[in-house]
């Protein structure tokens, strides 16, 4: 009987150790607990609960079947420390609480990559983060929230990510030196929200469809390159590149089409603004409030009114080019002897009465214009206006014209084709 009784005990105990060893190994949590520095960490095509914690520097990898998700006031996965890197897997924020983040981070030479990321709350929270990488990320949320914030963070690259449907795309407060290349942001209220930052370099990257396509504030010394801010003009506030409070940053060969306004400057100075696009916008360029910035082989086509000054003063505008001037080289030097000027007459005129806006570029208003010019005072001139579009900026629309021109006559001899076919069966 004590034999029998003492096999029991032992099966009971054996049975119990190692349901608590298969339980142990389940929970995501105890795993990353268990795992050593250095350590890689395969996550199963399952969802997992969280919310987790990673505070040493260890890998966890997963796949495009791999769920993370928690509903709770907690981020579903928190990074903190260094040297910590997450690749592969799904991240879903199912909580009703306000700013708490699907993934937060906080610490130097983290990354972050290939991970798609679904919320109701905030997306990305980035705190006093440094020297890390985060790049292909897809986050999409419900408008409640921003998508990204990068807050009190210096020398990040963040790039190639897809955001949409959030409050803010990409929203950068205090924090220097970072980089954001190749990122799309689409249906939010702003796509990037630059605050009191400094040396940040934008190239790149597309925000279209949204309130405001890039609104930066109280920043200096930052680049602006090669991007595109395209189709934000959802309401009369609307901007594809705002410059509020900006100083000495250099905005280059960006394509600022089809907004309310292109780019609006204001309370700026020393700004430059060269060899970007500006096309089929309400407002090219607005002046409000701003001083000695230089705009200069930019390329204004098809915009209602190119350039408007508001209480602006010792801003530079020559070397433009402008589908409505005056085209006479006659020193042969690329520019025209005819100074281009801008005048607001029209925009005055539809601010008043915004039905006007159906006259536009019509006979009788350009007559009224003439004999009812705005004061000298509201003009602003380019007095060495471009013959030619920027050579590069000319192959780009080139290109666009030919490939029009081909599939033109594609559809004529496609179309031709069928008649002729049809007369045959006939």
């Amino acid at each position: 009987m004590k034999k029998l009784y003492a096999g029991v005990l032992f099966f009971t105990a054996v049975l119990f150790f190692n349901s608590h060893h298969i339980f142990a190994q389940e929970n995501l949590q105890s795993l990353i607990d268990e795992a050593k520095p250095g350590e890689t960490i395969h996550l199963k095509n399952k969802v997992y609960e969280g919310p987790i914690t990673l505070t040493k520097p260890i890998t966890l990898t997963g796949s495009e079947k791999t769920v993370l998700q928690s509903k709770g006031k907690s981020p579903v996965v928190t990074v903190k420390g260094k040297g910590i890197h997450l690749k592969g897997f799904n991240i879903k924020q199912l909580t009703s609480q306000k700013k708490v983040p699907a993934l937060e981070v906080k610490g130097r030479k983290n990354s972050a990559t290939k991970l798609k990321i679904q919320t109701t709350s905030l997306g990305i929270n980035l705190d006093n983060v440094h020297d890390s990488m985060f790049s292909h990320l897809i986050v999409k949320g419900n408008q409640q929230e921003n998508g990204v914030n990068v807050l009190n963070s210096t020398k990040n690259k963040i790039g190639n990510l897809r955001v949409s449907e959030v409050l803010d795309g990409i929203y950068i407060e205090n924090s220097d030196s970072n980089t954001f290349v190749q990122n799309t942001v689409q249906h939010s209220r702003y796509g990037f929200h630059l605050m009191f930052s400094n040396h940040l370099f934008l190239y790149q990257n597309s925000s279209k469809q949204n309130y405001i396509g890039a609104m930066v504030m109280e920043t200096s010394r930052s680049i602006i390159k090669e991007n595109a801010f395209t189709q934000n003009a959802q309401n009369v506030n609307s901007y594809g590149l705002l410059l509020f409070d900006t100083t000495d940053t250099k905005v280059v060969k960006n394509d600022l089409s089809s907004n309310r306004i292109g780019i609006k400057l204001q309370s700026s100075a020393r700004n430059s603004l060269t060899q970007n696009s500006i096309k089929t916008n309400f407002i090219g360029i607005q002046f409000d409030d701003a001083s000695s910035n230089i705009a200069s082989t930019n390329m204004f086509l098809g915009n209602v009114n190119d350039v408007q000054a508001i209480a602006s003063k010792n801003n530079n505008m020559d070397k433009n080019y402008w589908d409505s001037s005056w085209k006479v080289d006659a020193k042969n030097n690329g520019t025209s002897i005819i100074p281009y000027k801008a005048d607001p007459f029209f925009l005055s005129l539809t601010k008043e009465t915004p039905e006007y806006q159906i006259f536009f570029q019509s006979p009788g208003m350009a007559l009224l214009q003439k004999m009812l010019k705005s004061p000298d005072q509201l003009i602003l001139s380019d007095r060495l206006p471009l013959v030619n579009i920027p050579h590069k900026q000319l192959t780009q629309n080139l290109n666009s014209a030919r490939g029009l021109l081909l599939m033109g006559i594609g559809m004529i001899l496609l179309s031709a084709l069928c008649i002729q076919m049809g007369r045959k069966t006939k």
